[in-house]
C-alpha cells in the first residue's frame, strides 16, 4: 500500500513538473517573441546624468520609442523632473536644470550649464554634441549623457573620467 502511495504521488509529481516546464517554455516563447515586436517599434540607449559634483546616475537599457529626440529622451527618463526654455526661433530646448539642479542658485556656478555627450565608441571618448538636444536623435545602442559642468572655458571644456 505504502509503496502504491509512493508510485502514484511521485507520478503526480512528475505530471506536475511537465506541466510547469510547459508552462515555461510557452512563456519563454512569448517574451520573446514580444521583445522582437517590440524592437521593431522602440530602441534602447544608455543615459547618464552627471551632476557635477560627484553624483552620477545611470539609466541603462532604456527602451524608447522610434523618432525621439534627445529632448524628449531626457523628458522621458526624467519623467518631466527639468527645466528648460524653448527657443522658437532656433527650434531649440535651452535645459535650465534637471532634477532640480541649476545654476540659478549658486553664484559660483554663473557659467555652469548641462552640457549633451555622446560616447564615441570609434574614439573611444565622450564627445559633446554641436547642435541643441532638440536636433539629436539617438539610435539603438547608444551612450548618452547629461553633464553639469563649468563652460566658462567653452569650447574647450572636457568630460571628466
Amino acid at each position: 500500500m505504502v509503496a502504491l502511495v509512493f508510485v502514484a504521488v511521485s507520478v503526480l509529481l512528475g505530471l506536475t513538473s511537465l506541466l510547469l516546464y510547459g508552462n515555461l517554455v510557452a512563456t519563454e516563447e512569448r517574451y520573446d517573441d514580444t521583445i522582437e515586436s517590440l524592437d521593431k517599434i522602440s530602441f534602447s540607449v544608455d543615459i547618464l546624468f552627471n551632476y557635477g559634483n560627484g553624483t552620477k546616475i545611470w539609466h541603462n537599457d532604456t527602451r524608447l520609442p522610434m523618432g525621439v529626440n534627445l529632448y524628449n529622451v531626457t523628458v522621458l527618463v526624467l519623467d518631466g523632473k527639468l527645466d528648460a526654455t524653448y527657443y522658437p526661433e532656433y527650434q531649440s530646448h535651452f535645459i535650465m536644470s534637471i532634477n532640480g539642479v541649476s545654476a540659478a542658485d549658486d553664484p559660483d556656478k554663473l557659467y555652469w550649464s548641462w552640457i549633451a555627450w555622446f560616447f564615441d565608441e570609434g574614439l573611444g571618448e565622450w564627445v559633446s554634441y554641436d547642435v541643441s538636444a532638440d536636433m539629436v536623435y539617438p539610435k539603438e545602442g547608444d551612450i548618452l549623457a547629461w553633464y553639469f559642468e563649468d563652460t566658462s572655458n567653452f569650447p574647450d571644456f572636457e568630460f571628466p573620467n
